[in-house]
């Protein structure tokens, strides 16, 4: 009986490495094109797909995870250049601090995505934050760059906020990260 818990044990060690296997931090550091953050993947579509059918499917995505979100704020399709760009808002949940607290913070973003030959060019760019709205306060928030918030210079500058921007950087690398997977998942498989 021992044996068999152990070798069940050993198959979900297994499926449950290889699922986190599929996912990729391709986004590991903030780099700058002349004084601005853009992060940029090149993404292989499956090579059965057709550029044609592999726009068709970033069209179906883009629709299906934006179309109906409340915090977008455009969404373009351009058929001739098979791209897509995106402006939207993100809220995200930073790891918790040395005070145990978990922050929350509104990142606007745009992205576009490109359909070549063989693959996608994802580009994300205008990164800004602001804090999100307590009640009480002021129905403007402040609005800060990732140039002043997640940069090399920015973390190590002198400043009482450094744990926030760390924080902050962390959050952001993951969410693009998520974001290459689910175009990358959908990009990458034969429909």
């Amino acid at each position: 009986m021992k044996k068999i818990l152990f070798i069940i044990s050993l198959i979900f060690m297994f499926l449950g490495t290889n699922a986190q296997s599929t996912k990729e931090n391709v986004f590991t550091s903030v780099p700058e094109v002349n004084g601005k953050v853009v992060f940029q993947q090149f993404i292989h579509t499956h090579q059965s797909l057709s550029e044609d059918q592999s726009y068709a499917i970033l069209y179906k995505w883009g629709k299906d995870n934006y179309a109906s979100n409340p915090l977008l704020s455009g969404i373009r399709f351009n058929d001739s250049d098979q791209s897509i760009t995106v402006s939207s808002k993100v809220e995200l949940l930073l790891p918790e601090n040395s005070q145990g607290v978990r922050e929350k913070m509104l990142m606007n973003y745009r992205f576009d995505a490109n359909i070549t030959n063989v693959g996608c060019v994802l580009k994300v760019r205008d990164i800004t934050y602001q804090t999100v709205r307590e009640k009480g306060k002021s129905i403007f928030p402040k609005s800060t760059s990732a140039e002043e918030m997640i940069t090399e210079n920015a973390i190590n500058s002198v400043s009482d906020d450094k744990e926030l921007k760390q924080n902050l950087r962390k959050g952001t690398l993951y969410f693009l990260n998520e974001l290459y997977n689910e175009i990358k998942k959908e990009l990458s498989v034969s429909k």
